[in-house]
């Protein structure tokens, strides 16, 4: 069992009792929801601002985004087929009190996942899309970690995963978004800007 894992019987206790939390909860949790606001968020940041120079700046730091967010994935799912057994999700706990608990959380909010419970993919993506807007623009990057921490509250919450899947994804995700955004893409160069020099040829820039 992982540390801290007394936190989940803490946060599925609520489950139930508070009906516009739970409702709000469902909202959250959901696959696309969250991503899709994501999305929308990044596709105003690359068409939005009329200034040419300022446009490209939000641009390449979407395309870093864009890519973090694919291998932050691709790392999620490589850490999940090497060690897929790291420790069970709450719903399939030994400890019974913790199990119910989160069997009845996740029955009434989610649905019970099949993947690995660590780490969590949902912070992972969202925290990597999340860093690398932020290096281009504070203020969307701020609303992108909010979305992300609520994206994975919404699974502790649900009791799909522990407070640790969580932080893990998350970290996974900022050291993914940094890494691409200032070591990976500018080593990469001239593709970037040859990408983007093709988005405008296509006039999708």
């Amino acid at each position: 069992m992982p540390p801290l894992a007394g936190w989940t019987l803490w946060i599925t206790g609520f489950v139930g009792k508070v009906p516009a939390l739970d409702h709000l909860m469902r909202l959250l949790v959901n696959d696309f929801f969250i991503l899709l606001v994501i999305c929308l968020i990044m596709l105003g940041l690359w068409i939005g601002h009329p200034d040419r120079s300022k446009r490209e700046q939000l641009q390449r730091a979407v395309m870093n985004a864009a890519v973090a967010l694919g291998i932050a994935a691709l790392i999620v799912k490589i850490m999940n087929v090497t060690i897929p057994d790291l420790w069970p999700r709450p719903f399939q706990v030994n400890d019974s009190v913790i199990r119910e608990s989160a069997i009845r959380a996740t029955e009434s909010i989610f649905y019970f996942p099949h993947d690995p419970s660590f780490p969590c993919k949902p912070t992972a993506v969202a925290f990597a899309v999340a860093t690398g807007v932020w290096l281009g623009n504070r203020k969307a990057g701020v609303v992108l970690y909010v979305l992300g921490t609520l994206w994975g509250l919404a699974r502790f919450y649900a009791g799909t995963q522990f407070f640790v899947d969580i932080v893990g994804g998350a970290a996974i995700g900022v050291l993914t978004g940094l890494f691409i955004s200032k070591v990976f893409m500018p080593r990469v160069e001239p593709f970037p800007t040859w990408a983007l020099k093709l988005a405008r040829l296509l006039y999708i820039a």
